[in-house]
């Protein structure tokens, strides 16, 4: 009997618990404003950034409220998807409505269009953007992105003259990152090119020496076979069967071929040189920060 008392005790105290649940349950308004910007946000620290960016327009579309972070994040959010330009869209209202919000919002369309390849864009962007900004480090800043970009198009000089317009700054990020930068400037001014026209001359007399002088040596050696071997059958075949020989018009054409082809060859090997070298330079680049 006491058992039975007991469970039946048990069984009431469940049943009310759940009712209890039930009833803060329907008091919560999933569709509230603040809800969906804390889901949204729940979203966004866990980079599920598609969904983030559809809470987060769904919170701006439900309230009056002008979330200054909701923009600033639903950006963010459309420039981790690649959507650039919706993400272009959320910081321009932002930087518009927001005067507190103007730098980062002008940061972040300029870094955009960096990171986008969106060369032309970028330039129209920038310079009105530096003009604007009131701080001497956020003018910095964006500047580093502008030297950043001079880079990446292999704009060495262009690249150094934007760095000396930035100061000393008690800022060591942008110390670090303008004398970084710097670094890489200086390695492609002063880079030792090929002369397209230099290989190409060095073929023309010995084939294969405008390769060799790119540092594509196995190249160099096929070339020199494989024209000294046409045009030697050729030779041979004119000696032997005169103007009319079968054999030396073939292989003389082959030779023809295959001389052209040198001597095309190793400009063509001068550029990939330099482009090699450049690349290498590139591939040291610091990593901007995304957000700043």
């Amino acid at each position: 009997m006491k058992a039975l008392h007991i469970t039946i005790a048990l069984f009431l105290m469940l049943i009310s618990a759940i009712d209890i649940l039930s009833a803060n349950d329907n008091e919560i308004d999933y569709y509230s404003a603040e809800n969906i910007y804390k889901f949204a946000d729940y979203l966004y620290q866990e980079r599920d950034y598609a969904r983030s960016a559809n809470e987060y327009e769904r919170y701006l579309l439900t309230t009056q409220d002008k979330n200054d972070i909701a923009f600033y994040r639903l950006g963010l959010c459309y420039r981790n998807v690649g959507e650039i330009q919706k993400a272009i869209n959320a910081f321009a209202k932002l930087k518009d409505g927001h005067s507190d919000w103007s730098f980062p919002a002008s940061y972040q369309i300029a870094y955009s269009y960096l990171v986008s390849e969106q060369s032309k864009n970028f330039d129209d962007y920038i310079g009105t953007a530096i003009q604007e900004t009131d701080s001497i480090d956020n003018a910095s800043r964006l500047r580093i992105l502008l030297a950043y970009s001079h880079l990446k198009q292999r704009r060495w000089a262009n690249a150094a003259k934007s760095l000396e317009t930035i100061p000393q700054s008690d800022d060591k990020q942008i110390n670090l990152l303008s004398s970084e930068l710097g670094k890489r400037s200086t390695e492609g001014l002063n880079l030792r090119r090929k002369s397209r026209l230099l290989a190409g001359v060095m073929s023309t007399i010995i084939p294969g020496a405008g390769k060799a002088y790119c540092g594509q040596y196995g190249n160099a050696v096929y070339s020199f076979a494989t024209v000294s071997a046409t045009g030697l059958v050729a030779w041979r075949g004119f000696r032997n069967d005169g103007i009319s020989s079968v054999k030396g018009w073939v292989f003389g054409s082959l030779c023809a071929i295959f001389y052209s082809g040198n001597v095309y060859g190793s400009g063509i090997s001068a550029l990939a040189y330099n482009r090699q070298k450049e690349d290498e330079i590139l591939m040291r680049l610091p990593l901007l920060p995304n957000e700043w």
